[in-house]
């Protein structure tokens, strides 16, 4: 799970870059925003699974036996 939060940052990372050199070669605002804004998403998509990964494998185990308060 945490490979696939991995790729997928990557992934969002490279849309970025892509868009901006395409962008930057071409003179086309258009693409370099789509490629951005697709690029941010699926980056905040891996890094939001990587979050949740790491969430439930740092959780303390659950208490048995009294609960003292």
């Amino acid at each position: 799970m945490k490979t696939l939060a991995k790729l997928l940052e990557a992934t969002g990372i490279a849309c970025v870059m892509v868009g901006l050199l395409h962008g930057i070669m071409t003179g086309t605002l258009w693409v370099e925003l789509y490629a951005g804004i697709i690029g941010v998403v699926v980056f905040l998509a891996g890094r939001g699974l990587e979050r949740l990964h790491g969430r439930k494998k740092d959780a303390p185990p659950l208490p048995h036996g009294d609960l003292k308060t």
